[in-house]
C-alpha cells in the first residue's frame, strides 16, 4: 500500500468513523443521528448535484432534525469497487453500487443487471428493475443482508450510445477494437469481435486519453461529467440497449436498524423519488442537455450508424443472452436465475403499460414517484431489508 493510499484510508476511517459512532451512541431526544451518504460520480453528476442535496433537505424536514445525511461524492471515501466494502463495514453509511463490480458478493442482482434491455426506455425499465429486485428476487435481498447491506432506491440507465475516439458506423468497423463493457455487454462486444474492457466509469477516463479504449458503452452525460467527450469525440448513432439497476442508495444495515419505523418508512418514499428523479430528470433530461452540450462545446459528432448491421448482432445476441446470464449466475451459485430473468421481462411488459401515460419530462417525476411507491415500495417490510 502507498502511503498515499494510507493516509487516505486513515481520513476516510477518521471522517466516517466519527459519524458512525455519534449514530450508533445511545440517542437524546436533541442528538441527531448523523450518517455520510458517498456516491463515488463526480460532484457535478446530477444525483449527486440534484438529487441528494434535495432528498438530504427533505429527510432532516420530515424527521424533525432527527436523521441527519451528509453527502461526500467524488469517491474520496470508497471508489466504485469499494464503495460495497465501505458500506458493510461502517466506514460510511451510504453509497452507489453496481453490480456488475463485485458480481460475487451481489450474484442474484448482477443477473438482472446483466440482462440487456433493447426495447425500452429507462423509466419503464426502471420501475420493472426494481420491482423483479424487491418482489420477485429473494435472493436478492438476501445477499444484501449477507453483507450487511440495506438496499433502497434503484433506477437502470437510459440506452447507451457508442462514443469512440474515431468513427465506427457499423458492427464491421469494431472488429478488434477495445471497447469498455461490464456484464452483458463484454458478451455483446465480444459477439461483434470487438474487446470487451471491464473498467469502471472512472477509470475510462485514463484509458480513452490514452488509447488504452477505443469507444465507451454509455449515456451522453457521461461525456461531460466523466470528461469523456474530451477524447471520444464520435457517437455512432444507434441505441445499443441499457442495464440496470444500480442500487441508488446502499445503507450500512447497523445504521439503518438504528432508525425508528417511521424513520425507515420516511427514507424509503424518499427512495422512491430519486428512483423517479434519476429516470426522467438524469437519464432523460440531464442526458438530452448533455448531448447538445458536448456536441456544441466539445465538438462531438453523430456518426451515421449501420442500423439493419446492429439490429441484426442484437437480435442474435438477444436469442442467447437468457442462456448466457443463468450459466454465468449458476457460477456464482444463483440456484434459479432463469426464474429472476423471467420475471423481469414480465415486469417490462406491465410497466410499459403502467408508464405509457408518463411525461418524459420533468412533469412526469411525481406521477412516476406515485407508481414506483404503490407497486413496489408499499409492498415492502421496512424492516425485513
Amino acid at each position: 500500500m502507498t502511503i498515499l493510499k494510507h493516509v487516505k484510508l486513515l481520513a476516510a476511517g477518521a471522517i466516517a468513523g466519527a459519524a458512525f459512532a455519534a449514530a450508533m451512541a445511545p440517542a437524546t431526544p436533541a442528538q441527531a443521528k448523523e450518517f455520510i451518504n458517498a456516491p463515488w460520480p463526480p460532484a457535478m453528476s446530477h444525483v449527486n448535484r440534484v438529487t441528494w442535496p434535495k432528498v438530504i433537505k427533505e429527510i432532516s424536514k420530515a424527521t424533525n432534525g432527527k436523521v441527519k445525511w451528509r453527502l461526500v461524492p467524488g469517491g474520496s471515501l470508497a471508489n466504485p469497487k469499494e464503495s460495497f466494502q465501505a458500506t458493510s463495514n461502517g466506514l460510511i453509511q451510504g453509497a452507489l453500487g453496481i453490480s456488475t463490480y463485485v458480481p460475487n458478493l451481489v450474484p442474484s442482482l448482477n443477473t438482472i443487471y446483466s440482462t440487456i434491455v433493447f426495447d425500452q426506455d429507462v423509466t419503464t425499465a426502471s420501475g420493472a428493475a426494481m420491482e423483479t429486485f424487491y418482489l420477485n428476487c429473494p435472493t436478492c435481498l438476501e445477499e444484501f443482508k449477507k453483507i450487511n447491506i440495506a438496499p433502497l432506491s434503484g433506477w437502470t440507465s437510459s440506452q447507451y450510445y457508442l462514443a469512440c475516439r474515431s468513427p465506427y458506423p457499423s458492427v464491421a468497423s469494431l472488429k478488434g477494437k477495445r471497447l469498455r463493457a461490464t456484464g452483458g455487454y463484454s458478451e455483446l462486444w465480444r459477439m461483434a469481435g470487438a474487446v470487451p474492457v471491464a473498467a469502471t466509469l472512472p477509470e475510462a477516463v485514463t484509458l480513452l486519453q490514452r488509447g488504452g479504449l477505443d469507444c465507451q458503452n454509455g449515456v451522453h452525460t457521461w461525456l461531460k461529467i466523466f470528461g469523456y467527450g474530451d477524447f471520444a469525440k464520435n457517437i455512432t448513432n444507434f441505441p445499443v440497449g441499457l442495464t440496470g439497476p444500480a442500487i441508488g442508495w446502499m445503507i450500512n444495515r447497523d445504521a439503518w436498524k438504528t432508525l425508528t419505523r417511521s424513520e425507515k418508512l420516511i427514507h424509503m418514499k424518499q427512495a422512491a423519488w430519486v428512483t423517479s428523479m434519476q429516470a426522467l430528470s438524469d437519464f432523460t433530461n440531464d442526458n438530452n442537455k448533455s448531448l447538445k452540450f458536448v456536441m456544441e462545446k466539445k465538438k462531438v459528432k453523430l456518426i451515421k450508424a449501420d442500423a439493419a448491421g446492429f439490429k441484426a448482432l442484437f437480435a442474435k445476441y438477444d436469442g442467447e443472452q437468457r442462456v448466457r446470464n443463468i450459466a454465468n449466475a449458476k457460477k456464482f451459485g444463483v440456484a434459479n436465475p432463469g426464474a429472476i430473468i423471467d420475471a423481469y421481462k414480465k415486469n417490462l411488459v406491465k410497466w410499459a403499460k403502467l408508464t405509457k401515460d408518463i411525461p418524459r419530462t420533468l412533469a412526469g417525476v411525481d406521477a412516476f414517484t406515485d407508481l414506483v411507491w404503490t407497486h413496489i415500495y408499499s409492498k415492502v417490510d421496512p424492516d425485513t431489508l
